[in-house]
C-alpha cells in the first residue's frame, strides 16, 4: 500500500494532463517507493495506454531487447519492432505507428547509461524529437547520476524535464501516524530514518523490538548487511568510506576529527565527504552564529546508516555467533544516547511546522545548533546547543530531553548560562525546552516554551 504520497500523484498528474509535457524525471535514494509510486500511478490514477519497463542490468543491447518485450502488451507480434537496434530507433518507430498515446515508464534509468555515455545523449534526441504525444518517465536510484542530469548544464538531460520529482523518505510525523505510540515511533525512525521499505518491514512485527531482532540482529534479517549492500552499490571500494561511517556514527565531527581517526590524510578527506554527501548519506552541520570561517561539523544523515554503523557493522561477530541474543548487549546505555540524537534531529526538523502552528513565536528562517566554550561552575569547557532557531530579530535557544525523567528548572538554568557566551546580536531571545517525559511545575510557571514528546 501506498502512503503519504498525494503530492507526488498530484505532480504525475499534472504532468500527464498538461500538454506540451513530455519527460518527468523521478528519483530518490533506494527504497523510498519510487516504482511502488509509479505501479500505483499507472494503476490506480491513469487511464490511458502504458508501458513500464525496468533496467535490470548494464548492457545495452540486452537493455533495448528487455524493453521491446516490454512494448510487445502494445505492439503484438511486431516483426519490424523486432528488428530495430537502438532506442532512437525504437522511440521513432512507435511514435510513427502507434494508435495511442503511451505514457512510457524507464525504471532504474542510471543502469542503462552506466557503461554507455552516449545513452544519456541519445535519450536528450529522444525527448526533443522522438516522443510525439507520448510522455516518458525515467526513474532512478543513483542519486549522483539523476542530480547531475537535472542540475548540471553541461549534462545530456539538463532542462529537458517538465516535472521533477525527488521521492523521500517519510517525516517523522508520518512514521508517527503508523506507530501510535510515540517511543515506538521514535524507535521506528531512529533505525529506519523513514526510508518507506523498512518502516512498512517494522510494521510486520508486533513490537518494533521483535522488528529490531529480526531485521538487524539477525545474520539473517534482510536489514542485517542494508547498509553495507548499498554502499556496494554505489561505491567501487567502500574500505574507507566504511572507516569514515563508523568514526561519525555515534557523534557529529569535523573534517580533522574524522581523518585523524578513521587514519586518513587530511587532504584527502573532503573528497570522500563529497561522495558521501552527495548519496546523501551523510550532510554538514553549521556552526550557528559562529565568527570562525568553515566552521561546521559532519554528520551522518541516513538514520539506517547511522544505526547500522553505531550498532550492527561494530557487533557482526556476536550477531553472526548469537543472533537476536546479542540484542541486549548492543542496544544499551549507547543507544539510548543515540535516541536522544535522533530526538534533537525530530524537534529541529519540527521547528517550521510548531511557527505554522503558533506553538513558537515566529517563522525562522534559519534551524541549527551551536557550539563553543562556555563557562560555569567547572570552568571553561566546550559545550553546545541542541537547538538555535533564529530570523534577523529573534531567536530561540533550546534543548532537548529524550529520557524517562520530567526536566525542571536546572535544565532551564543550564540553558540560559550558554546562551550567554552565544554571540545573538541585539536579537529577542525566547527559550525552549523539549521533553518526551514532561516537565516539572516549577518550571511550567516560568517563561519558557515548552514541547512535550514532538
Amino acid at each position: 500500500m501506498l502512503y503519504f504520497r498525494e503530492k507526488e500523484l498530484g505532480i504525475l498528474d499534472r504532468f500527464n494532463n498538461t500538454d506540451g509535457h513530455k519527460a518527468c524525471a523521478v528519483y530518490g535514494r533506494r527504497r523510498t517507493g519510487k516504482t511502488e509510486l509509479l505501479l500505483t500511478y499507472i494503476r490506480e490514477h491513469y487511464s490511458g495506454h502504458s508501458v513500464y519497463y525496468q533496467c535490470t542490468g548494464y548492457d545495452y543491447s540486452t537493455c533495448l531487447g528487455d524493453f521491446k518485450s516490454a512494448l510487445q502488451a502494445e505492439f503484438p507480434g511486431d516483426s519490424i519492432l523486432d528488428s530495430l537496434n537502438t532506442f532512437k530507433d525504437v522511440f521513432t518507430y512507435i511514435e510513427k505507428v502507434s494508435r495511442n498515446s503511451l505514457l512510457i515508464v524507464i525504471d532504474e534509468f542510471p543502469f542503462l547509461c552506466k557503461r554507455n555515455d552516449d545513452v544519456a545523449v541519445e535519450f536528450q534526441w529522444i525527448i526533443d524529437h522522438a516522443l510525439g504525444s507520448s510522455k516518458l518517465v525515467l526513474l532512478g536510484s543513483n542519486l549522483s547520476f539523476m542530480k547531475r542530469q537535472i542540475n548540471e548544464q553541461e549534462s545530456p538531460l539538463y532542462g529537458r524535464f517538465s516535472e521533477i520529482i525527488e521521492v523521500r523518505p517519510f517525516t517523522f510525523d508520518e512514521v508517527h501516524q503508523l506507530f501510535k505510540n510515540f517511543e515506538d515511533a521514535v524507535d521506528v525512525y531512529a533505525q529506519t530514518g523513514g526510508v518507506a521499505q523498512y518502516v512498512m518491514m517494522f510494521s510486520e512485527f508486533g513490537s518494533v523490538r521483535e522488528a529490531t531482532d529480526a531485521l538487524f540482529m539477525d545474520r539473517d534479517g534482510r536489514l542485517f548487511q542494508e547498509a553495507h549492500n548499498l554502499l556496494m552499490q554505489e561505491l567501487r571500494d567502500i574500505t574507507t568510506y566504511v572507516s569514515i561511517l563508523r568514526v561519525l556514527a555515534l557523534g557529529e565531527k569535523d573534517s580533522g576529527q574524522i581523518a585523524s581517526k578513521a587514519g586518513i590524510d587530511p587532504r584527502g578527506i573532503f573528497s570522500y565527504m563529497a561522495k558521501l554527501m552527495d548519496l546523501e548519506i551523510v550532510t554538514t552541520v553549521e556552526n550557528a552564529f559562529s565568527r570562525k570561517k568553515h566552521d561546521r561539523r559532519y554528520r551522518i544523515k541516513d538514520n539506517m546508516f547511522r544505526f547500522s554503523y553505531a550498532f550492527i557493522e561494530p557487533n557482526i561477530s556476536m550477531i553472526n555467533s548469537i543472533g537476536p541474543k546479542a540484542g541486549p548487549y548492543i542496544l544499551n546505555d549507547a543507544y539510548k544516547e543515540y535516541l536522544g540524537f535522533v530526538y534533537e534531529d525530530i524537534i529541529r526538523d519540527a521547528c517550521f511546522e510548531y511557527a505554522l502552528q503558533k506553538r513558537i513565536p515566529f517563522m525562522p528562517i534559519t534551524v541549527g545548533k551551536w557550539w563553543g566554550n562556555v563557562k560555569d561552575k567547572k570552568g571553561w569547557h566546550e559545550s553546545e546547543v541542541d537547538l538555535i532557531a533564529f530570523d534577523d530579530k529573534n531567536v530561540i535557544i533550546g534543548e532537548c530531553k529524550f529520557r524517562n525523567k520530567l526536566v525542571g528548572i536546572s535544565e532551564l538554568d543550564k540553558l540560559k548560562t550558554k546562551a550567554q557566551f552565544i554571540p545573538l546580536g541585539d536579537r529577542t531571545v525566547y527559550y525552549l525546552l523539549a521533553s518526551k517525559s514532561g516537565f516539572t511545575n516549577e518550571v511550567k510557571d516560568r517563561d519558557v516554551i515548552l514541547i512535550e514528546k514532538a
